[in-house]
């Protein structure tokens, strides 16, 4: 899938990338709280990314300590490559959407703060459909590597507000 799109918009028809962002996190998610089995809740879940490259991995800490650190201390970094069935669906269904990123990000400069955007959208949509009830009081954060993680705590409100007004 190395298809060039003109714009993000297009990117998102084409790749599908936000329900596809959705699906492999929920599973993540699930496959992890399986492999990984504790009574404790998990205390963080993140979107550990590179808006340069289209790089995305799921981190997760049950430490609440851990998860309220700045930037936090995930346990599981990158989860989806911790769990053999998960780093097989993500190589699969994720990596030729990252490389399409990857191809169009070179010619396209609003793809980095428009990726970012969208995870912070496909994670607000997590919020709303419930998946992380389970676990009161979870840090969400979508983050990149040496970000400053109060801005990106602010950036994710920021969303949330302007989903909750119907934007």
């Amino acid at each position: 899938m190395t298809q060039a799109c003109s714009n993000w918009t297009e990117f998102l028809a084409t790749t599908r990338f936000e329900s596809l962002v959705r699906d492999l996190s929920r599973q993540t998610l699930a496959a992890a709280s399986d492999a990984w089995p504790d009574r404790t809740p998990w205390a963080g879940f993140a979107f550990n990314c590179s808006s340069a490259w289209g790089f995305l991995s799921v981190s997760l800490t049950r430490s609440p300590a851990r998860a309220a650190m700045q930037p936090p201390d995930w346990e599981h970094e990158a989860a989806e490559s911790e769990l053999a069935p998960m780093a097989a669906l993500w190589c699969e269904r994720y990596e030729p959407v990252r490389l399409c990123y990857e191809q169009n990000r070179a010619t396209q400069a609003d793809f980095p703060p428009a990726f970012l955007h969208s995870l912070r959208c496909v994670m607000v949509q997590l919020e709303s459909e419930g998946l992380f009830m389970p676990f009161p009081g979870i840090r969400l954060l979508v983050t990149e590597v040496d970000a400053d993680t109060e801005a990106e705590d602010a950036a994710l409100a920021q969303v949330r507000r302007e989903l909750d007004s119907g934007c």
